[in-house]
């Protein structure tokens, strides 16, 4: 019963005195951050990335991608090469 006892206490010292490992920096995955600026597109209000297409709205520019909110408005990221070539996030 003691030994039972003796390493129950030895474990719980060991528990206090165990380091925690600091916060793990956030990997950004190499993207580069861009800003997404203010835009008078409107979209449908399903939240996510979409290709401008002048056809459809002037104010959303062909090459340019955009993001929409679920309110319907939209902010852009500029130009995306996929954007201005095939029209599409990924071509």
């Amino acid at each position: 019963m003691k030994f039972i006892s003796i390493c129950l206490v030895l474990a719980a010292v060991g528990l206090v005195n165990a380091q925690v490992p600091g916060p793990v920096p956030a990997d950004d995955g190499g993207l580069e951050k861009r800003a997404c600026t203010a835009s008078k597109c409107r979209c449908n209000g399903v939240s996510g990335l979409f290709c401008g297409n002048e056809k459809i709205n002037k104010a959303c520019t062909d090459g340019d991608v955009f993001q929409c909110n679920p309110s319907g408005a939209t902010c852009t990221f500029g130009v995306r090469k996929s954007c201005q070539q095939c029209g599409k996030l990924s071509c």
